[in-house]
């Protein structure tokens, strides 16, 4: 009994003190294509918080994702195509950037130099 009316009255404090902490988490971290060059298509999500209420749009690189009007937090969810690492960035509406983080490109394979089949004959 004791512990669940401690947990009951830690609640509102973890939760206050969460909502002041700003965050922005970009899943997942990485995308890997088969060969050095190639698209890589990955599903990405970006969950983000901030303590005031504002005006904020996300952007891949400088291409804007999407806008959020008197938010403190917000979610997106969509693939991205990519052959390089992308930078996502939240903004708020003076263009200032409030949060960003990296989604890496990397590859199994180096790039063959050669599209030219190479043949052997033993």
């Amino acid at each position: 009994m004791n512990k669940y009316l401690f947990g009951f009255l830690l609640a509102p404090t973890l939760t206050f003190a969460a909502s002041n902490n700003p965050n922005f988490i970009v899943k997942p971290q990485q995308c890997v294509a088969l060969e050095q060059g190639q698209e890589c298509f990955i599903d990405v999500s970006v969950n983000w918080q901030v303590s005031d209420e504002g005006n904020f749009c996300l952007f891949a690189n400088e291409t804007r994702l999407h806008c959020w009007q008197r938010n403190n937090r917000g979610q997106w969810k969509s693939e991205l195509v990519m052959t390089d690492d992308v930078v996502m960035s939240l903004k708020n509406s003076s263009d200032k950037v409030i949060f960003s983080d990296k989604v890496k490109y990397a590859w199994i394979y180096k790039k063959r130099k050669s599209k030219a089949v190479r043949w052997r004959m033993f």
